[in-house]
């Protein structure tokens, strides 16, 4: 599943992942139980994450798979140049790579739940890791197109997102559309806007957005938080 450009550009941060992976898996807590998949759609993930009202959340999600038994691994030094998320099945468990050090939390519950969804679907296995380069590169490959799909349903609550796909002049209405959806819909805010930038490529105006509405700032501590409290770091 790893193309050959990924092969050329990013094989050491692809082994860095992949022996990061491993030390985890190796030295994950006694609670963390045996693996489960995700169901292969999007809307029945969302209806299976636990949470406390209508939003699903960074830390909805965080929760969710660690309890799932699949460790979602923050890492702060890859070789460069690095990638934005990585999925791969190691020792029989999968695990997710996160890549980018992002801190919104509503692009990275997009870019965790895309890659739970590369898993749901079987996209990677032993040996054979997917790995997603630049989210601000369309892609039309099929896999990746329905990856996107997954994190859409689970994050939003349907298989597009609402009102805001046409017609943003600058990050004030987008940022204003969004909360709206948020009112209306009970879909996360933060996550309908990257949503919504995973669709057009505009990352800009999604962070722009982000800011104004003070969403721009926690999943790295959200990422660690989770990632300390499974695996044995001594």
């Amino acid at each position: 599943r790893v193309r050959d450009v990924h092969r050329d550009r990013l094989g050491p941060a692809i082994h860095a992942a992949i022996r990061i992976a491993e030390a985890v898996v190796r030295n994950l807590k006694p609670d963390v139980p045996a693996p489960s998949v995700p169901p292969p759609d999007g809307l029945g993930w969302r209806e299976q994450i636990e949470r406390s009202g209508d939003r699903v959340t960074l830390e909805d999600i965080l929760n969710d798979l660690w309890a799932r038994g699949i460790p979602v691994v923050p890492t702060d030094i890859l070789p460069s140049p690095s990638f934005q998320g990585l999925a791969a099945v190691v020792e029989d468990r999968p695990v997710i790579v996160v890549g980018h050090r992002h801190d919104e939390p509503g692009r990275a519950a997009f870019r965790v739940s895309h890659e739970a969804g590369h898993i749901a679907h079987g996209d990677c296995a032993a040996d054979a890791p997917v790995v997603d380069e630049d989210e601000e590169i369309g892609s039309e490959d099929e896999m990746e197109e329905l990856a996107d799909l997954f994190a859409v349903q689970a994050l939003v609550g349907s298989d597009s997102v609402p009102q805001i796909r046409a017609g943003i002049e600058d990050f004030r209405e987008l940022a204003k559309r969004a909360a709206a959806v948020e009112r209306e819909t009970g879909a996360d805010a933060g996550a309908v806007i990257f949503s919504w930038a995973q669709a057009t490529g505009d990352y800009a105006t999604a962070t722009m957005a982000t800011k104004s509405l003070y969403r721009a700032t926690g999943a790295r501590r959200s990422l660690r938080d989770h990632f300390e409290r499974h695996v044995d770091l001594d």
